[in-house]
């Protein structure tokens, strides 16, 4: 069939899309091997490959020329026509076609001239020329007299520009969360919020009164002290993937607004609803959800705090896990997993079959230092003598009492 073909025209084999197809493969051909032979020039391989096509197969597929050359058009950077240059910014670009956007307006004018970008009704298409005109002439983020002065235009940034700002006025948070509320950008109010507060940034009460109307994606950015006054109704909103970077001391302030808040609440409902505070959990709440019969998964008890993982014995820490107890072994290394482990007894941790040998070897004497250091906070001991060894067996004996 190959050689039948051959003999024929080219684009006469087939329908005209297998004829344009065969062209269009050996085109690239010839691309392939002219981008290894020929360097870089003004017009580049594209222009090389056209100034051939149209020499030697314009007479075959005078459309494929046509195509091809419209296309070169529109990889050209084109120049801004005599008489558009853009001096102000006026109600004249709002009828800018967007590649005379791109040609002919400065991003040094818009920041200089953002209030009057903000009164015009520009589209969103030509607001994103503005944005992307801002972004290359400020690569390092907009410095704070742009931020000061953006208002509606923030609502064109991403938190990606915003993680890139250094914002230290608590006036111009205000300002530009007053245009931000109604608007769903939670997670560039989040961004702004972590970077105003990053750089020491305090928040005031009425600031925090306006967050409470976004969605609490910027909790893990406040204090433990702005945390408390947190209301009901933004813990109702949380996700669990607002406290992903929450610290052990936030977690320790959230827990208890969340326990309130769900505490009408049992079960399975209220564990699916507590479940992403527990890492401010104390040992009673763990201990109070086993008296519920509950199973908690593993990504779950690894967020636990370790103080209130610690004094949970092997047969309550198996009930709270129940069918996920496996994961002990899978997490053996990590903490808290690996500190709960390394408190208990061998012999206890062979009684659950998960292969763990992490624990007090059998025979050996646990010594809490703790108890230790009462006794001698107590006593006032003041260093090896006759009356501290005649008291050591008695430490000895309340030691393993203990």
């Amino acid at each position: 069939m190959a050689l039948q073909c051959a003999r024929y025209p080219l684009g006469s084999c087939g329908t005209p899309t297998h004829g344009s197809l065969l062209l269009l493969l050996l085109s690239l051909s010839w691309v392939l091997h002219s981008r290894a032979q020929t360097a870089d020039t003004g017009q580049g391989v594209m222009s090389l490959w056209l100034q051939r096509t149209s020499q030697d197969l314009s007479w075959q597929r005078p459309e494929l020329t046509v195509i091809l050359r419209r296309a070169l058009r529109g990889t050209e950077k084109k120049a801004c026509p005599p008489g558009r240059e853009v001096h102000v910014v006026d109600e004249d670009l709002i009828f800018y076609k967007e590649w005379e956007l791109e040609a002919c307006v400065d991003g040094a004018l818009l920041a200089k001239q953002m209030d009057r970008v903000n009164a015009l009704p520009f589209t969103y298409q030509q607001l994103n020329i503005f944005k992307q005109k801002l972004d290359q002439l400020y690569p390092q983020g907009y410095p704070e007299s742009l931020i000061q002065s953006l208002s509606y235009f923030f609502l064109e940034v991403t938190p990606e520009n915003i993680h890139k700002w250094n914002v230290t006025s608590l006036e111009t948070v205000k300002s530009l969360l007053k245009v931000s509320k109604g608007r769903k950008v939670d997670a560039q109010v989040a961004a702004l919020i972590a970077r105003y507060v990053v750089v020491g940034g305090q928040l005031d009460k009425a600031t925090l009164d306006m967050l409470s109307s976004f969605h609490p994606a910027y909790l893990c950015s406040l204090s433990p002290e702005q945390l408390s006054s947190v209301q009901q109704d933004v813990v109702w909103a949380i996700r669990p993937q607002d406290l992903d970077t929450c610290r052990p001391l936030q977690m320790d302030v959230l827990y208890p607004k969340a326990h309130i808040a769900f505490q009408n609440m049992s079960g399975s409902e209220y564990f699916a609803r507590i479940k992403p505070f527990l890492g401010g959990a104390s040992t009673e709440d763990l201990r109070a959800l086993i008296r519920q019969n509950i199973s908690m998964d593993m990504a779950t008890f690894k967020k636990l705090r370790k103080e209130a993982l610690l004094p949970m014995t092997i047969a309550e820490v198996q009930k709270l896990l129940g069918p996920n107890l496996a994961g002990l072994k899978v997490e053996e290394g990590n903490s808290p997993v690996r500190d709960w482990l390394l408190r208990q007894r061998q012999d206890d941790l062979d009684s659950l079959g998960l292969g763990l040998h992490v624990g007090i070897p059998n025979g050996y004497l646990v010594l809490d230092l703790n108890v230790r250091e009462a006794f001698s906070g107590a006593l006032h001991l003041p260093g090896p003598g006759p009356a501290l060894l005649a008291m050591i067996p008695a430490l000895l004996l309340a030691l393993i009492q203990n």
